[in-house]
């Protein structure tokens, strides 16, 4: 029995160590009030499961020469790992301060998918991340099978995996990445009822290695399905959609980049014209041409792209080029967009 199949007992042991190890003087020498801080923000944020996140944190905020400096002097990292001499530090440390007495206590639930009572601690710390700590509203049994990577059947039929990438873009709204749900942030921004449809929907999920074998990749799979066009022939501009932001969009495609740019933060211009021709773009970040080339591949397109790249060349104009294969794998999008404001020195951020 693992972790993953508990509901009424906690999914780990107490972390209960010593006042006494917070006495390390080898630690001590470097601890400042803002690593108390950083302890006190963890137990504020995350309550019984804080600890997963202190070696880290105080990591973070600590020079490196510092903690070289300590790993090297200290006899207890030579028996033991350093990470877990941190750890234990820590957790002492927080407890000497009386930080640990601010913990709430795990709340007794209904899970939204079963309807089975589980406690909130029973979730291992996996799940907690993907759900966030105020937001545990689900069984560790019913996400196991959903959210974890390498999950999802190996018996599901082509037709079938189709139509549940069909229903999955529905739901969502945009096209969903290779192994959406798997992310730790894929739940994250959703409200509760959009949670409980995709979990539901993500019971019979086809595992990636299926998606694989029946189509080849995840991309050869979205087209197969209708959800992301081919590039073999000339097609309609598909139907309109409207993005969060209220732009209307031509197709998944676009509107999954609208969206980024929305939730990031960057001010954004749909459909901008171009310099030169009866040309228009589909977005315009500053003085930046950003387009979705969906139908990359049809010669007649491909003409037309190349005419776009000409034109932006002679003006001096940025273009930034996304095809679908960017949206079908995981922080594809993300990594090219991101990249392209780090370059151009555009501040993005999480949007309200």
């Amino acid at each position: 029995m693992s972790v993953y199949d508990n509901r009424d007992v906690p999914a780990y042991q107490a972390f209960d160590v010593p006042v006494s190890y917070s006495d390390n003087p080898y630690i001590l020498c470097w601890w400042t009030q803002a690593h108390d801080r950083v302890l006190a923000d963890l137990i504020s944020e995350w309550h019984w499961a804080w600890y997963w996140r202190a070696k880290d944190a105080v990591v973070e905020i600590t020079p490196n020469n510092l903690l070289e400096v300590w790993k090297k002097d200290d006899p207890l990292c030579s028996d033991y790992a350093w990470y877990n001499v941190l750890t234990y530090f820590s957790v002492s440390r927080a407890k000497s301060l009386g930080l640990t007495a601010k913990i709430r206590k795990p709340l007794a639930k209904t899970c939204l998918i079963c309807s089975e009572i589980f406690v909130e601690d029973s979730l291992p710390q996996s799940l907690i991340e993907r759900l966030g700590i105020d937001r545990l509203e689900f069984c560790a049994p019913c996400l196991r099978d959903t959210v974890l990577q390498n999950t999802g059947s190996t018996s599901i039929s082509k037709h079938d995996t189709a139509q549940y990438l069909r229903d999955l873009s529905d739901l969502l709204g945009r096209v969903p990445a290779q192994g959406f749900g798997e992310g730790v942030g894929d739940l994250q921004d959703m409200e509760t009822q959009e949670r409980v449809m995709l979990l539901r929907l993500l019971r019979n999920k086809p595992s990636t290695k299926t998606v694989k074998a029946a189509f080849g990749s995840w991309l050869n799979a979205l087209i197969q399905a209708g959800i992301l066009a081919d590039g073999t022939r000339r097609t309609s501009r598909g139907t309109q959609t409207i993005a969060r932001d209220g732009h209307v969009c031509f197709s998944l495609g676009e509107k999954t980049i609208d969206d980024w740019l929305y939730l990031h933060g960057v001010p954004h211009v749909r459909e901008p014209k171009y310099p030169e021709g009866n040309y228009r773009g589909d977005f315009l970040i500053g003085q930046t041409m950003v387009e979705y080339f969906g139908l990359a591949g049809d010669p007649a397109y491909d003409k037309k792209i190349r005419k776009k790249e000409r034109i932006c060349e002679k003006y001096g104009v940025k273009l930034v080029a996304i095809y679908p294969r960017d949206l079908a794998i995981r922080s594809g999008l993300h990594h090219k967009l991101a990249s392209f404001l780090k370059e151009g020195g555009y501040q993005a951020g999480a949007s309200s």
